[in-house]
């Protein structure tokens, strides 16, 4: 029988600094008294203040590290670092509340031109998740509205003096506010680049119909069902692993998730999973959270993730290769990385036939990723008129051999 307090496998990979530790102990709004003992004998050791704050700012974690630590260990905490930490948590709560209000301003813009959005991310989950605006770090403002309502979205943000600063093969453009440029709103059709990683969560449609109201200062709103957040959190855990972006801060999200809500209908929730073909992502996730943060999972769950490993070893070294990753800068070869996200997506083949055609899958995905693929990069290596772009084909692969060559020689 599996225990629910203890994580499904150890991973090899060991925690390699005090102050690493002591982020992830810090990091949850619940603080059982196991981790609190844990967290005073880190706080014994010799602990680089700096380094700390540096890796809890990079993660987004600065109001957890701040609240477990004036809760555990205060007196062990020299009082700059803790005056420190909490100016960044009122900084962080003054700037998330200017940001409200701007949400609120634009739902209402949007609501007034029949526009059905969905904020999430950031700002929704420090309400909906933490229960406190100012629990959660976030740059931007996201919002989902339907495919047929994106230019018309589009057209009000430009109206209200936003300007369109990045556009993201149509699934996301981000917005700057030419007057205020510390609000920026990426402004969603899709939850995922489907592009590059094709894992289709539910429609807009269906989102909408089975979504519920949230109170933000006062006013209704609207946010994701508990079921599909929790799906959509667990891809974006497995997406910013499989990108090499892993983010404490979205990990974090779903441990959260999981422990507020004890009362989801696995069965119900495990099939959803699977007809969504979204097993592989989800459970690379849930064992992400289980071994990192030690965050509870049902038997059940459990259960069912061991099953899947036995089928998809790779699930576990996805587990693996996030923690390597996410505390230190690894500079993994381009073909390496382009074959674990090769991976995410097809998962690993048993059968010869099949694994010669995943080879094969992974070549042609090689030629078209790195070979195919113009970029920026490529205009500005050579400029050409409009009428000669397809000559940016052949121009890559000198760019990159060129590339590879200066790399070698100043090595």
């Amino acid at each position: 029988m599996i225990t629910l307090n203890k994580p499904i496998t150890q991973l090899p990979t060991k925690v390699s600094r005090p102050e690493i530790e002591l982020l992830l102990c810090c990091t949850r709004t619940h603080i059982d008294p196991e981790t609190a003992e844990r967290i005073n004998t880190i706080l014994q050791q010799n602990i680089d203040w700096t380094y700390l704050m540096e890796i809890a700012t990079h993660h987004g974690t600065i109001p957890l590290l701040y609240q477990s630590l004036k809760t555990v260990g205060k007196e062990a905490i020299p009082k700059i670092v803790l005056t420190q930490l909490q100016n960044h948590y009122h900084t962080n709560a003054s700037r998330n509340l200017f940001l409200s209000h701007e949400l609120l301003n634009i739902l209402k813009l949007f609501e007034a031109h029949k526009i059905r959005a969905i904020p999430f991310k950031g700002l929704v989950l420090a309400i909906s998740i933490y229960g406190n605006l100012a629990m959660r770090q976030f740059s931007d403002l996201d919002i989902l509205v339907r495919q047929q309502d994106i230019v018309k979205a589009q057209e009000l943000l430009i109206a209200q003096k936003y300007q369109l600063e990045a556009d993201y093969y149509g699934w996301q453009q981000t917005f700057v506010h030419s007057q205020k440029p510390e609000i920026v709103v990426d402004l969603h059709c899709e939850l995922t680049p489907l592009s590059y990683f094709p894992f289709k969560l539910p429609d807009f449609e269906t989102l909408w119909q089975r979504s519920s109201p949230l109170t933000l200062k006062g006013e209704s709103i609207i946010k994701f069902s508990c079921d599909d957040l929790l799906i959509i959190l667990a891809v974006q855990v497995a997406r910013g692993v499989n990108e090499g972006r892993e983010s404490l801060a979205q990990i974090c999200d779903l441990a959260e998730l999981l422990r507020i809500q004890q009362r989801f209908d696995w069965e119900q929730l495990l099939q959803k999973v699977n007809s969504l073909e979204l097993k592989r992502p989800f459970f690379i996730s849930l064992l992400i959270v289980n071994t990192l943060l030690n965050t509870p999972l049902p038997d059940q769950v459990k259960q069912a993730i061991q099953q899947q490993m036995k089928i998809d070893p790779t699930i576990l070294i996805y587990a693996v290769r996030m923690q390597k990753h996410l505390f230190t800068k690894i500079k993994s070869p381009l073909i390496i990385k382009l074959f674990f996200q090769h991976l995410m997506i097809n998962g690993p083949l048993s059968r010869m036939p099949d694994r010669i055609y995943l080879v094969w899958q992974f070549l042609s995905f090689i030629t078209r990723k790195v070979i195919t693929d113009t970029s920026q990069a490529d205009r500005e290596f050579f400029a050409l008129p409009s009428s000669f772009s397809f000559l940016y084909y052949l121009i890559r692969p000198i760019r990159l051999v060129s590339r590879y060559i200066t790399n070698v020689s100043s090595g």
